[in-house]
């Protein structure tokens, strides 16, 4: 049997044989494998390993090697790099021109669709372990197709089997290079990826200098820096993630500047799921796909979780600017919607988390300490973005408390045109729009207290700013009258808003006060399709209404004056509650009973 260094001296040979130019490397076998290395210094700007267009792996060379007299090959992309390389390892073998370079690829690899059911076991509850059924899956696919695209009498089916394909596979992932490096010149169709004998060879090291020189006779390599003598000669494959690299190389690298974790937004079961759509796509957000790296949020993430945690109300108006020809401005939608993104991304952050089984094992297998890698870098940076997450929100209620000392307020034109307001955070992801929010919330206001200034806690915005039913206790009249009648709860809500609009003494007054001119959708009597779309609801409340008045106006008068609680007022205040709403965590509050609290934020 033929030792490594055997098969490297034959690819060697090869490859002088038919035109490489290689004087100032080596190709020599490691405890690693097999890797490329400098005989003596290579300067900056020295091409140093070449090869002639005639060694390129082109569509055009898997063609002709896998055509018969009357069949020609059907296949193109992957498969039929797959195919070509299946027949040259297991069908023609030693009397193929490509032996020798066949016979130097890696039988196995350590990517995970060659991990073991104990190191997968590894890769449980990260996005790497669906990204690998995927793959297995795109492959049972492009598997079938080869079958059908080749005939048996090139490729024996005993040969062409799906372990075989997904060794193929493998190749092509960790050596292919893209088709438009030789584009334009012999062997190639445009229609594939190539393998290029000996420059697929180099290993990868980030921000490595290095440049492809390429003419109509050959392509290689140029030193875009010095290349110390007999340090290895490496390449850069461009800037890749440890998920990348784990699933289409077989490594990662310890602390990777470009690791991320991948989360897949999805709203699609959202009534609203169409309209949101439209003001994504007018906002040029067009995946649902995001990488988060342990340096900051990607730029359209917390965007479009805007767009998802939008109430009916949001998307309305929203659409209305969009109409006469604006664009959204995400980035100014006010705190509750600020607020509700964080919270659904940081529910979304801690399940995935969550989702992360203990370690109990690890396999003393290089795929094990892979995985392992892998998975340590994942939950670092789901750590330290939900760390961050929680200082972004701790910063925002606070900000809400100090609007709410000041009688500032944050909402979007289209919610109020009156009283003061702050500028909103804008669409970049960063801390310094907050500081922004807090600072302009406070200049004119020095003459405040101490105590306004002051950046309080979840708990104190619960307790000062969220109108919730525990703060019926301001209003001891509304309170007593209301402990006495069988009430749902969000009725509640929109009988206190009422009280909140009568009475100047209680704390909200004047943020109530500032939402008068705001309308519900299904008050819009302008519009006949909202005005239908919202006809049932309106319907429901004013039964509601009529339920209630002038039952409550005749044994609580003073506390329910029927020139207060009128239809129009309470289809008014109603719209109010369903379109202010906002659950803050219990991870964020003091919460005995583990359970969300649930009010409306007017500012």
């Amino acid at each position: 049997m033929e030792s490594n260094k055997q098969r490297l001296d034959r690819f060697v040979a090869w490859l002088v044989d038919n035109g490489a130019e290689m004087s100032r490397i080596i190709v020599r076998e490691t405890e690693h494998g097999n890797g490329v290395y400098a005989r003596d210094e290579i300067g900056e700007g020295t091409q140093y390993a070449q090869i002639p267009m005639r060694l390129v792996v082109s569509a055009r060379v898997c063609r002709e090697a896998l055509r018969t007299d009357t069949q020609e090959v059907e296949l193109t992309g992957r498969p039929l790099l797959c195919a070509f390389l299946i027949q040259q390892r297991f069908v023609t073998s030693e009397s193929s021109f490509w032996h020798p370079y066949i016979s130097i690829l890696p039988h196995e690899f350590h990517t995970p669709l060659f991990f073991t059911s104990q190191e997968l076991d590894l890769l449980r509850g990260t996005p790497m372990e669906h990204a690998v059924e995927d793959r297995r899956q795109l492959l049972r696919k492009e598997h079938a197709a080869t079958l059908r695209g080749v005939s048996d009498v090139v490729i024996p089916r005993s040969e062409l089997t799906f372990e075989n394909y997904v060794w193929a596979a493998a190749v092509v992932s960790s050596r292919a290079f893209t088709e438009s490096l030789v584009s334009g010149t012999a062997g190639s169709d445009g229609e594939t990826s190539v393998l290029l004998p000996l420059l697929d060879m180099m290993n990868h090291r980030p921000l490595t200098r290095v440049s492809w020189i390429t003419n109509d006779a050959t392509i290689g390599f140029q030193a875009g820096a010095v290349i110390e003598a007999q340090s290895e000669v490496v390449n850069n494959y461009g800037a890749k993630s440890n998920e990348e690299l784990l699933l289409g190389y077989g490594f990662c690298i310890p602390g990777n500047p470009l690791s991320c974790y991948h989360i897949k937004l999805n709203y699609s079961r959202d009534p609203q799921a169409a309209d949101k759509q439209m003001i994504l796509e007018q906002a040029h957000i067009a995946s649902c796909d995001h990488y988060i790296r342990a340096d900051g949020l990607p730029r359209d993430l917390l965007p479009m979780l805007r767009v998802m945690v939008m109430t009916e109300t949001d998307v309305y108006y929203v659409k209305q600017a969009m109409a006469r020809g604006e664009e959204p401005k995400l980035g100014q939608l006010g705190l509750r919607i600020e607020l509700r993104a964080r919270f659904l991304l940081a529910f979304l952050l801690r399940k995935k988390l969550d989702a992360l089984p203990q370690i109990e094992c690890v396999p003393s297998t290089e795929n094990g300490r892979q995985a392992v890698l892998y998975r340590k870098e994942i939950e670092s940076i789901l750590r330290s973005t939900l760390s961050d997450l929680d200082k972004s929100e701790s910063r925002l209620l606070a900000c809400a408390s100090k609007l709410f000392a000041d009688d500032l307020h944050s909402l979007p034109r289209y919610v109020c045109d009156n009283g003061q307001q702050v500028e909103t955070i804008d669409e970049q992801l960063n801390t310094s729009a907050e500081d922004r929010l807090v600072a302009e919330s406070s200049d004119d206001q020095q003459s405040r207290s101490k105590k306004s200034r002051t950046v309080l806690p979840a708990q104190q915005f619960v307790d000062d700013v969220l109108v919730t039913e525990e703060l019926f206790a301001h209003d001891a009249d509304f309170l007593a009258a209301v402990e006495q009648v069988d009430i749902d709860e969000d009725v509640l809500l929109v009988l206190f808003i009422l009280r909140i609009r009568m009475c100047s003494a209680l704390p909200w007054h004047t943020a109530v006060q500032r939402l008068e001119s705001f309308k519900h959708p299904m008050l819009v009597y302008d519009d006949p399709d909202t005005a239908e779309a919202y006809g049932e609801m309106m319907m429901e409340m004013g039964e509601v209404h009529d339920s209630l008045f002038p039952l409550l106006t005749e044994h609580f008068p003073d506390v329910f004056p029927p020139e207060n609680f009128t239809t129009e007022l309470f289809l008014w205040a109603a719209g109010v509650t369903e379109s202010f709403r906002l659950e803050v965590p219990a991870r964020c509050v003091d919460a005995a009973d583990g359970c969300d609290v649930e009010g409306l934020l007017l500012l």
